[in-house]
């Protein structure tokens, strides 16, 4: 076991490096439950079965245990919130309304909320737009070919660019590319595909320029430039030797990232077969049995509560409702209480929060939350 440590504590270094933080050493108890989880997202005979899985964000999220007793205390907390039947789930406690104004005057709302909103806890969550990771390899794949690698710096504009693109029509986007042998174009698809991308991206920037920032057209014109140089490459570096017809295998890389992130934390996951078979390195997890474990039960309010809040905010976004919460105190009390736990646990740690998501929706999500709660 000595041995796997420390394999898995290399693992852990290199990760962090990668990604530009550092690795949390506390020894923490961080419980976890996930929303739109879809398990895979692929083709079937050139098409995708269900459009939810590439419009819904994959959330893996819950709460960390920082100290002694506040586990107790916890429990003691929210035991008025546990249902007849046992077992807390994000419905019993938020309802089943698609007002997410109306959930967050829920008084069952408001007990959760200041419940783990207390010293010793702390939220966390790790989100995947499944579109933005679907596409994101297109674009890494022209900036590493074609006399492009200067472009790496502007590797996340960019790929808010194709993102701007494909989200239009996602479905659509996506089932054109599957024309193309996508995830995987052979040699002799590379200029169609690559072509493709061009005229979409100069389709979109025609029709929608108005509505464009300076900074999102330039970076679409600069995408739809690398697109055309791309054409004449023989490869495209990471579309190839991918599973036939697969844009999203699985979920078990954020599962593994948390516990590489956190090696000294102990990990408490909500039982999903097909990641406990995937993640074999390491002894500072488990899979548990939801009805069993409180804490995972509290992880799945958290999750539920923030993908539907997250929705919410891009909606507001784009309708910019200025009464939204008009005579709605409790409700906005609410709301600056979850922007509240997430700014902590940003501050208590970078990677209690991530976000696998493009620029402009993470950029709309946070404005909307300045706008509604003051910046």
């Amino acid at each position: 076991m000595a041995a796997l440590h420390e394999n898995t504590t290399g693992l852990s270094e290199m990760v962090t490096a990668l990604a530009g933080v550092e690795i949390c050493e506390e020894p923490w108890r961080i419980y976890y439950d996930e929303t739109e989880n879809c398990r895979s997202i692929a083709y079937r005979d050139g098409t995708i079965a269900d459009a939810r899985t590439v419009e819904r964000t994959f959330i893996l999220g819950g709460i960390a245990i920082l100290g002694e007793g506040a586990e107790n205390e916890l429990s003691a907390r929210v035991a008025p919130l546990i249902p007849r039947s046992g077992e807390m789930k994000a419905r019993t406690v938020l309802g089943g309304s698609d007002d997410f104004a109306r959930v967050l005057r829920r008084r069952e709302t408001t007990r959760f909320l200041e419940s783990i909103d207390q010293p010793g806890i702390a939220v966390h969550y790790h989100s995947q737009d499944n579109l933005y990771y679907a596409i994101v390899d297109i674009v890494d794949s022209m900036i590493a070919g074609s006399g492009n690698g200067h472009m790496f710096a502007l590797h996340r504009e960019l790929k808010n660019a194709l993102y701007l693109c494909a989200r239009i029509d996602p479905v659509g986007f996506l089932e054109n590319l599957a024309a193309f042998g996508f995830p995987n174009v052979p040699p002799g698809e590379v200029r169609p595909f690559c072509e493709f991308i061009e005229n979409s991206l100069l389709d979109f920037l025609e029709t929608r320029s108005e509505s464009l920032s300076f900074e999102d057209s330039f970076s679409i014109e600069a995408l739809r430039q690398m697109a055309r140089t791309s054409s004449r490459s023989e490869s495209l570096a990471l579309l190839r030797d991918n599973p036939p017809d697969t844009l999203v295998e699985g979920f078990s890389n954020h599962y593994q990232q948390v516990c590489l992130f956190f090696p000294e934390a102990f990990h408490c996951f909500d039982a999903e077969t097909h990641v406990s078979m995937d993640i074999v390195d390491g002894d500072n997890y488990d899979f548990v049995d939801s009805k069993s474990n409180l804490f995972v039960q509290i992880s799945d309010v958290w999750v539920g509560l923030l993908s539907r809040c997250f929705r919410f905010l891009g909606k507001w976004a784009d309708d910019r409702n200025p009464d939204v919460f008009a005579h709605n105190p409790i409700a906005l009390e609410n709301l600056k209480t979850i922007r509240r736990l997430i700014d902590r646990a940003a501050d208590l740690h970078p990677a209690l929060v991530s976000s696998l998501e493009a620029d402009c929706v993470l950029r709309k999500r946070f404005e909307a939350f300045d706008a509604l709660c003051g910046s």
